[in-house]
């Protein structure tokens, strides 16, 4: 009866590990998860409760390894069963020339095709797999020996432990296959805000994040990092696997391996360059880091023959995309002041050649990250570019130090109005209070007059400039007074400009009332924001609950708002707003009964505020913080004054259909531009967010979805298209 009991144990153990490497199969790489995620954990618990009463069922394919042990490594030295070897560089189509050319001359007469695929900015993982299951993984280390990092390769997602996970081909006995590593744009977004809201600094390199996460010594730390394994090559054997090397890619796919996306088998050199055209131009919109796109002769055996000359095979060459990565030399830090009066250092460099174009700035966040990257002025630094942003300053290459360079001391004052800075609570910035300062309202007038608020067109930096420092306007509401022989007296200005942009100026009367709101400038208050709260409340009543905190007891409120506590901190000591104030209460140490009822009164007010869907205690601190101060409640009266509405008319929202609905716009609409379909699912009371999570209700789909849909057929998420989305939006 115990034989009986034992087989049937280990052949539910057995069920359980392919149940679950074939369901991680469908999770990971086919994005197509065939049961729910309870479902899975159900499944998973089962087999780590069996093999922890039985430790002898463990398996190296079971897949309870991939949340690692806490048994260090010290990542002992493997050699690798064949070089592991780089990739020369072409930076244009002459190279590519003179690559094809040499091939010919070495192979004369040859006919070749080509496999192009993305170059990703990762790290090589080699890994081994003996009749089927995973028994050893390694770094790339210096091309012939690596580090073993099996524990820790275990730990992703996206590596099979045993293959074929489900109907593939049948594994040769020994089978080694070369892998990328990588975050994904999103994945390495979700760590650093994790990070960021354990109160730890943003990392900066995704490459580099990903090589620190793969060799931690306690695999469970990586088992936390979401990491991504790319497939792309056999490195052993080859006469198992086909000879075609795009066919390599489909055989790695049908035994479990994620591949590179994209691919394609190309006849001609001047198809490998409209490819890598392709590449490029999409390359800011895909979901993970390329540099690059590589490009291979397809026939294995002709690649072998042309051999190889250092580390680089001649059979295949890396198409390099203009660095988004240079040093430069950090020639000096000037303070630069925002709209809120927040001071932002940004770094002149010495002009330098990055992601393709000529750059002499970089971001610097706050002074905070220049002492923690222990920046000097003369320092010789990494920067990056992504996109089409402003490059960022990676950190100083300190070994390069002459001893010459200074240390970076933050301002104590405004450069422009002279005023003490200050620093916020609990913040890292600086801030110049005065709300007059000169360059803070030019900021805020640019703001006011840009596409995210009422665009006004005309009003660039300059014209702007030219109205502050001549005296004709002082804040926003000024704008609306201006007249033609007025600006006619300014250089630069002729009848046609003056007559344009006082015209300019009159349309934007008319702009909506949540535009207006958002267009003020108030941190964290866009036109959705801005749609809900004058949904709810007319600036008067917003003004007014402004005004009764600021009258509330004002000096017991004082002592509690600014020398204890921010106000966000304090509207989060509650238990829940929905409950009675007075047992709110109860949560404070404080024996002062005027205090207990100040903060009474105060909740109170904020209360319909905070049960606003997106409205949380920190909006709530902003939103009064901008109403305390004198001349933003008179320009709301000036503006008003000069003919600008704040109310909302009904007609903005044309019914409550999509009421609750949160929806997620992804490709090109047909007939629609993305603004114009948030607009129609807003004015029907739906909600539009960003990206796609599990609170998503529908994904609007148009051409080229991208990686939102694979994510949106992923958790399940119902996808839209144009029609079901008009049938949606005309459904009684």
């Amino acid at each position: 009866m115990a034989s009986h009991m034992d087989t049937s144990i280990v052949n539910r153990a057995a069920e359980l590990r392919a149940h679950l490497n074939r369901h991680s199969h469908q999770y990971y790489v086919l994005a197509s998860p065939t049961i729910t995620d309870a479902e899975y954990d159900a499944l998973f618990r089962e087999l780590a409760a069996l093999e922890e009463k039985h430790p002898e069922l463990i398996t190296p394919d079971s897949p309870t390894l991939r949340v690692g042990s806490d048994l260090a490594s010290d990542f002992a030295k493997t050699p690798h069963v064949r070089p592991v070897l780089s990739l020369a560089n072409a930076f244009g189509r002459e190279d590519l020339q003179a690559w094809e050319a040499r091939n010919q001359r070495l192979a004369p007469g040859s006919v070749y095709t080509y496999v192009v695929e993305p170059k990703f900015d990762g790290l090589t993982l080699v890994l081994r797999y003996e009749n089927g299951v995973l028994v050893q993984a390694a770094t790339r280390g210096n091309g012939e020996v690596g580090d073993l990092v099996t524990a820790n390769a275990r730990t992703i997602g996206s590596v099979p432990l045993r293959i074929p996970v489900e109907s593939g081909p049948a594994p040769p006995e020994v089978l080694v296959v070369r892998c990328e590593v990588l975050f994904t744009k999103e994945a390495f977004a979700a760590l650093n805000q994790e990070r960021l809201e354990d109160g730890e600094p943003a990392y900066i390199n995704a490459r580099n994040t990903a090589s620190g996460s793969l060799k931690q010594k306690d695999a469970r730390l990586t088992a936390k990092r979401d990491l991504t394994a790319y497939a792309y090559d056999v490195m052993y054997p080859d006469e198992f696997v086909p000879a075609d090397r795009f066919e390599r890619l489909d055989w790695l796919h049908s035994a479990g391996f994620m591949i590179p996306p994209d691919v394609q088998l190309l006849s001609t050199l001047d198809e490998v360059l409209a490819r890598v055209n392709w590449w490029a131009d999409i390359r800011d919109t895909l979901p993970f880091e390329i540099d690059g796109v590589v490009i291979k002769i397809a026939d294995n055996e002709q690649a072998e023959r042309l051999g190889v000359v250092g580390k680089d095979p001649r059979g295949s060459i890396a198409f390099k995309f203009p660095s988004k990565e240079a040093t430069t030399v950090l020639e000096h830090v000037e303070p630069q002041i925002g709209r809120t009066g927040r001071i932002t250092p940004t770094a002149h460099l010495k002009p330098v050649f990055v992601g393709g174009v000529t750059v002499s700035n970089a971001t610097l966040h706050n002074y905070d990250q220049i002492e923690q990257l222990d920046l000097r002025t003369g320092d010789t630094i990494t920067i990056k570019r992504s996109g089409d942003v402003i490059p960022y300053v990676v950190g100083p290459l300190k070994e390069l130090r002459s001893g010459d360079e200074i240390p970076i001391v933050p301002p104590t004052q405004c450069p422009i109005s002279g005023d003490l800075l200050i620093r916020k609570k609990d913040g890292v910035d600086l801030f110049c209070p005065n709300p007059q300062c000169s360059e803070r309202m030019l900021r805020r007038v640019m703001f006011f007059a840009s596409k995210e608020g009422l665009d006004i067109e005309g009003l660039g930096s300059n014209t702007v400039h030219a109205l502050i420092t001549s005296g004709l306007i002082k804040d926003e509401a000024d704008l609306y007074t201006l007249e033609k022989e007025e600006l006619l007296k300014l250089e630069g200005f002729a009848e046609k400009k003056a007559v344009e942009l006082l015209a300019s100026i009159d349309r934007a009367r008319t702009r909506s009332p949540e535009k207006l709101l958002a267009a003020l400038g108030i941190n964290g208050v866009g036109a959705v924001t801005a749609r809900l709260l004058l949904g709810r409340f007319s600036i008067e009543e917003l003004m007014a609950m402004a005004e009764k905190i600021l009258s509330i007891n004002r000096e017991a409120a004082s002592s509690l708002l600014e020398e204890h506590t921010p106000l966000s901190t304090l509207l989060l000591h509650k238990v829940h707003l929905k409950d009675p104030v007075a047992a709110s209460l109860k949560q404070l140490e404080t024996d002062d009964e005027k205090l207990a009822t100040s903060l009474g009164e105060l909740l109170t007010t904020v209360k319909p505020l905070l049960e606003l869907d997106g409205i949380g205690p920190t909006m709530v601190e902003e939103l009064f913080g901008w109403f305390k101060e004198d001349a933003n409640r008179e320009l709301i009266i000036k503006l008003q004054d000069v003919g600008v509405s704040f109310e909302r008319q009904s007609s903005h929202m044309k019914s409550q259909l999509l009421q609750g609905k949160t929806f997620v716009i992804t490709g090109a609409l047909e007939g629609f531009t993305r603004s114009q379909a948030k607009a129609r699912i807003e004015a029907n009371g739906g909600k539009v967010t960003g990206s796609v999570s599990r609170k998503t209700d529908y994904l609007l789909a148009g051409e080229k979805a991208g990686s939102k849909l694979t994510k949106a057929q992923k958790l399940g998420v119902p996808v839209l298209g144009l029609a079901e989305w008009e049938k949606l939006l005309n459904s009684d």
